[in-house]
């Protein structure tokens, strides 16, 4: 009598499965992970609340409250950071490639028009923090570029 060997087949689907489903999450909480233009949400950055921290919070830290349940952690230009965000205050299209996050010249001229509440840099989100925006980097008529977290 012969004998069936189906289970490495059902063993190899569900890896494949399983590979595809965090493929389209990573895809689903970051869409500039795509090529091309996604809308993303923009944050005022609340300065006298963000924090800057010694070293990246895992689960024992953000229990003792390094970066809370209403902060994003981010490393940018050598810091280690806890941000607080105000907003939304709007979206825009932005297309990131090759570490640098691009905004058109159009949706710059939206964000000089939107409401900032003091903020001096602003977060485009992506599912989590994709770039700082500082305001005095932002020149009406012109596309904005700057580094991606």
């Amino acid at each position: 009598m012969a004998k069936k060997r189906g289970w490495p087949w059902v063993v190899g689907a569900v890896v494949v499965l399983a590979l595809s489903a965090a493929g389209a999450l990573a895809v689903v909480r970051d869409p500039l992970l795509l090529p091309g233009d996604h809308e993303v949400a923009v944050y005022g950055l609340d300065e006298q609340v963000t924090t800057e921290v010694d070293q990246r919070p895992g689960l024992l830290g953000r229990a003792l409250g390094m970066c809370d349940a209403d902060s994003y952690y981010v490393e940018h230009d050598g810091k280690k950071m806890c941000l607080v965000l105000n907003g939304p205050l709007g979206d825009v299209h932005a297309h990131r490639k090759n570490g640098t996050v691009t905004v058109s010249a159009s949706d710059v001229s939206k964000l000089k028009g939107v409401d900032l509440q003091g903020a001096t840099t602003l977060v485009l989100m992506a599912g989590k923090p994709a770039a700082l925006v500082p305001i005095t980097q932002m020149q009406e008529g012109q596309t904005l570029t700057v580094p991606a977290l």
